[in-house]
């Protein structure tokens, strides 16, 4: 009797989905195509959550320079009040600096 016919190796499963894969080209490129579909949701996913990154940041320097134009408006302010003060004191109380010739040094010692 033949012993190698009754010992055959079983099939490589691998080597058949293969085979039956170029048998049918319709769904051989239905699979090429389910795997570019998968692999641009991956990179479209991973692009996406690099811009909504870029975008917390860049929305928190914007809050940073609202902040910070913020206390420049209070910095203005408080200038502009001293201007005004200086203004009212020369224009309405008729009051100046004084001149160099007008100060005197006292010495305590």
């Amino acid at each position: 009797m033949n012993t190698k016919a009754n010992h055959r190796q079983p099939p490589n499963l691998f080597f058949e989905i293969i085979k039956g894969l170029g048998a049918n080209k319709l769904t051989l490129a239905l699979l090429v195509t389910i795997f570019v579909s998968g692999f641009s949701v991956v990179q479209v996913t991973h692009l996406a959550r690099g811009q909504l990154i870029e975008q917390d940041k860049l929305l928190q320097e914007r809050d940073e320079l609202d902040l910070e134009w913020r206390y420049l408006l209070v910095e203005e302010e408080f200038y502009s009040q001293h201007a005004r003060i200086e203004e009212v004191a020369t224009s309405q109380l008729k009051m100046k600096r004084p001149m160099s010739q007008d100060e005197q040094v006292i010495i305590v010692k």
